[in-house]
C-alpha cells in the first residue's frame, strides 16, 4: 500500500511538472492573401468591408468604398507578376497548420515568462511587390496596440533567382526560407515588448543587448529550434562566429565601439550584409551574436531575473558588468 501511494504521488508530480511546462496558445492565422486573390471582383469590395470590421489590422490603407482606390487594388490584382508571385507563394503555403501550431506553442511559453505578451490576429498577405522597392525589414509587422501580426508571406516563398530579378540582393533572398519564418515572426513579436533606453540617446552597447535579448528569448519560447536558424545564420557562419566570438569581443573594445552613439558607423556589424567587413570570410551582424552570448551569461549568473524582467531593465552597462562575460 505504502509503495502504491508513493507511486501515485510520483506519476502526479511527474504530470504536473510537463503541464507546468507546456502550455499552448490556439493560433488561427487569416490568409487576407486568399481573399485579396481569389474573390471575384464584383465581390471583393464587400469582402474587403467585412474583413476589416472583422480584424483590426492594417493591410488596407483606405477605405473599400472609395472607388479610385478599389481601382488600384484590382490594378494590382491583376498584375502579371503579382499573381505570379502569388501562385507561387500559394502553391507553397497550402497549408498553414504546421505554422500555427509552431506559433502557439511558442506564444505558451512566451506569456508563461512574460504575460503581456498577448497576441492575437496573424495574418498573411501579398504586398511587398506593390511597390518597386523591396521593404525587406517589413516583411513582419507586429501592431502591439491591436494585439495583431501582419506577414507578407511572398518574402518566404520564391527562389533565390526569383527574389533577385525582383531586386533583392543574394545574401538577404537567402534568408527568405521557410526555415526561418516562425522563429523571425516571434523575434518581431519579442522587440515590441523590449524597453528602449530613456532620457537618453542610445549606444552600440544598447543595441547589442536588445539584440541579445531577442535571440535569448526565442532560446526560451523556442527551445528545439537551432541556433542557427534563430540568428538566421547558415550552420557554416554560426560556426564562425564560435570560434571567433573572443576576436570580436576584443575588435569592439580595442575600437571603443561600445558607448558609440553614432550607430551609422557600425551599421556593417548590425545590418544585413553578406558579411562583416571588420573580419575576414564572416559572418554578418556579429553584434547579434555577441549581445545573445552576453545575455545567456547575464541569465545564467542571476538566476532570479525572469524574462519581464530582463526585458524592462534597459540598463545595458549594468547587464553587461552583471554577465560576467569572458568570451
Amino acid at each position: 500500500m505504502k509503495i502504491h501511494k508513493i507511486l501515485v504521488i510520483s506519476i502526479a508530480i511527474a504530470l504536473s511538472l510537463v503541464s507546468c511546462k507546456k502550455r499552448h496558445v490556439d493560433v488561427s492565422i487569416t490568409r487576407f492573401d486568399e481573399i485579396f486573390f481569389e474573390t471575384p471582383a464584383n465581390e471583393l469590395a464587400a469582402k474587403l468591408k467585412e474583413f476589416q470590421a472583422d480584424f483590426p489590422i492594417e493591410v488596407l490603407k483606405d477605405s473599400p468604398d472609395n472607388p479610385q482606390y478599389m481601382a488600384t487594388l484590382l490594378a494590382f490584382r491583376n498584375d502579371s507578376i503579382a499573381r505570379d508571385i502569388y501562385n507561387i507563394t500559394h502553391e507553397k503555403y497550402k497549408d498553414l497548420g504546421w505554422l500555427e501550431d509552431e506559433l502557439g506553442d511558442a506564444l505558451g511559453l512566451a506569456q508563461k515568462e512574460y504575460d503581456e505578451i498577448d497576441i492575437e490576429h496573424f495574418c498573411t498577405y501579398i504586398y511587398q511587390y506593390q511597390f518597386p522597392e523591396i521593404s525587406y525589414k517589413d516583411r513582419i509587422i507586429v501592431e502591439r496596440e491591436k494585439k495583431s501580426v501582419l506577414i507578407s508571406l511572398e518574402m518566404y516563398a520564391l527562389d533565390v533567382e526569383q527574389y533577385q530579378y525582383l531586386g533583392l540582393p543574394t545574401y538577404m533572398a537567402n534568408l527568405c526560407k521557410k526555415e526561418y519564418l516562425a522563429s523571425d515572426i516571434m523575434a518581431e513579436i519579442a522587440r515590441q515588448y523590449i524597453a528602449k533606453p530613456q532620457n537618453r540617446e542610445p549606444n552600440l552597447l544598447d543595441l547589442i543587448i536588445e539584440e541579445g535579448k531577442v535571440l535569448y528569448f526565442l532560446d526560451e519560447v523556442m527551445p528545439k529550434k537551432e541556433d542557427h536558424l534563430k540568428i538566421r545564420y547558415t550552420p557554416e557562419q554560426l560556426e564562425w562566429c564560435k570560434k571567433n566570438e573572443k576576436n570580436i569581443w576584443t575588435y569592439f573594445i580595442q575600437n571603443n565601439m561600445l558607448y558609440d552613439k553614432d550607430l551609422l558607423k557600425y551599421q556593417n556589424f548590425y545590418d544585413e550584409a553578406p558579411k562583416t567587413n571588420a573580419f575576414k570570410d564572416s559572418a554578418p551582424r556579429t553584434t547579434q551574436y555577441i549581445g545573445w552570448q552576453i545575455v545567456r551569461s547575464y541569465m545564467k549568473n542571476n538566476k532570479k531575473c525572469d524574462m519581464k524582467e530582463l526585458f524592462e531593465n534597459d540598463d545595458s552597462q549594468g547587464i553587461l558588468m552583471a554577465s560576467k562575460y569572458k568570451p
